[in-house]
């Protein structure tokens, strides 16, 4: 089990670093949610997600990439794999944008298990 929640954090950071600018930062916080649950949150300091694709980003093969970006880096899996594992612990996972500043600051992916998961 530890390894795949394991597996859900590298997807979540690779894809945090991938749309992370260089120089920018990629913050993951864990914390108590609720009595039995925890929260893990991974932001990054990217473009934020389209509204439009906020619920596709967690589909199989989808990938939103700037168009200067060379095809076949990133498959579209990543964040899909990591929906399933968390979902098939009894958890969830979620996408918002972070504002500050009045505009988008980057994206947040939030993980919500139970303790015993």
């Amino acid at each position: 089990m530890e390894l795949r929640l394991g597996q859900v954090l590298r997807n979540l950071i690779d894809n945090a670093l991938s749309f992370s600018p260089d120089g920018g930062t990629v913050r993951v916080t864990l914390e108590p949610s609720g009595g039995d649950s925890w929260q893990m949150s991974v932001d990054d300091d990217g473009p934020g997600i389209p509204a439009e694709n906020m619920a596709d980003i967690f589909k199989r093969f989808y990938s939103q990439r700037p168009v200067d970006e060379t095809f076949g880096q990133h498959s579209g899996l990543g964040l899909a794999i990591a929906k399933q594992i968390v979902e098939g612990h009894g958890g969830a996972i979620l996408a918002q944008n972070r504002a500050e500043g009045g505009g988008i600051s980057g994206a947040r992916l939030i993980v919500r298990l139970r303790r015993d998961a």
